[in-house]
């Protein structure tokens, strides 16, 4: 921004120059001719070479000044860039914390189940049908399908048919899913 400034304010003098010295040169020339006034080198004419050179030069603060605020912002946007991926660390470190506090709790879930099963395996079929019978269907479902395919068959058969029915539905679709 600022060599564009001084490049104007360089043309500007450099066509000054050449207007002088060609005003010098035709005085020169013409030294043998009655002095002309020309209006166009008159110093009231002269004078708009500095407001032109003024303005350049306000244009050049307004500019500077205008570069000032955006480098400004830059690092404004940099800080705030800085804090925002800080922040995406932070979230990420929190997301990986809880994902491993859910794998446990699964974990745990499933050990569980595990040994539910095993309980229930371990009963006559025809009385853990009947408590299965009791249970929510999902839960049953899982509960089921952790258990040795022949002991759950058995225990199956011996629960409510429309409940036999419901879980098996379950399964199927969880076997569908996956």
């Amino acid at each position: 921004m600022k060599t564009r400034a001084l490049l104007v304010l360089g043309v500007v003098f450099f066509g000054s120059f050449i207007g002088r010295v060609a005003v010098l040169a035709s005085d020169i020339a013409g030294a043998g001719t009655p002095a002309r006034v020309d209006h166009a080198v008159t110093p009231a004419n002269t004078h708009i070479d500095g407001e032109l050179a003024a303005a350049v030069k306000d244009r050049m603060y307004a500019l500077d000044a205008r570069e000032t605020k955006i480098a400004d912002r830059e690092a404004e946007l940099k800080t705030y860039e800085a804090q925002v991926e800080k922040r995406l660390a932070e979230l990420e470190e929190a997301n990986n914390k809880l994902q491993a506090s859910i794998k446990i709790v699964q974990d745990a879930r499933n050990e569980d189940i595990a040994k539910l099963a095993a309980i229930y395996e371990g009963m006559k079929p025809a009385q853990a049908g009947q408590i299965i019978n009791e249970m929510d269907a999902k839960f049953a479902a899982g509960l089921i399908s952790s258990m040795n395919s022949e002991q759950a068959a058995q225990i199956v058969a011996n629960m409510d048919s429309q409940k036999a029915y419901l879980v098996s539905v379950i399964l199927a679709n969880r076997t569908q899913g996956e």
